[in-house]
């Protein structure tokens, strides 16, 4: 008997690899057959004996890529489809419009400039869009009484408060002296 020379061509009885090859008297296995899937949710498989592929059905569940940016956690359901949940794509962002676009996924846009808005603020009005943020005019809160402060709660709004007696004011009439404020 008379050992083959290494690198000839050799059967090592696994019909699941190719390009068998003799190395120091032994037949050594080649590279895996390839066997094709047939997509994102079926496995291709080879039947060691004859060297046959065959495809199968991934398990429900298993992770796989739709190929659509709009879906997240795609998963191989029955039927071997692949698919996902519609992906959520709210910025938040009153005044931004939001969509989704099948190959680069969520997108936004500015709503149209004076969209009407709240900016979440008491001490504001006429809210409106302008160039995605939103904006409000401030509110006057001067109730015209020279013995009130007036300010302004980001919360309740306007606010009016009491100064202290004695301070000066003026009463609108001539007829009268060092007014000042009192309760």
């Amino acid at each position: 008997f008379v050992p083959e020379v290494d690198g000839a061509a050799c059967d090592d009885g696994n019909g699941c690899t190719e390009n068998d090859a003799c190395q120091a008297g032994t037949c050594v296995s080649g590279a895996p057959k390839s066997c094709p899937d047939g997509g994102a949710c079926t496995v291709g498989s080879c039947d060691v004996a004859t060297g046959a592929c065959s495809v199968e059905e991934a398990a429900v569940g298993t992770p796989c890529n739709d190929g659509d940016a709009c879906t997240d956690a795609d998963a191989c359901a029955a039927g071997s489809v692949c698919a996902g949940s519609a992906k959520v794509c709210d910025d938040g962002n009153v005044c931004t419009t939001n969509g989704c676009d099948s190959a680069t996924g969520c997108t936004s846009a500015n709503a149209p400039a004076g969209t009407p808005c709240s900016d979440g603020t008491a001490c504001t009005e006429a809210d409106a869009c302008t160039l995605g943020s939103c904006v409000g005019s401030p509110v006057d809160c001067d109730d015209n009484n020279a013995c009130t402060a007036d300010t302004c709660d980001e919360q309740d709004g306007c606010q009016s408060a009491p100064v202290v007696d004695g301070t000066g004011c003026n009463d609108g009439s001539a007829c009268t002296d060092n007014d000042d404020c009192t309760a």
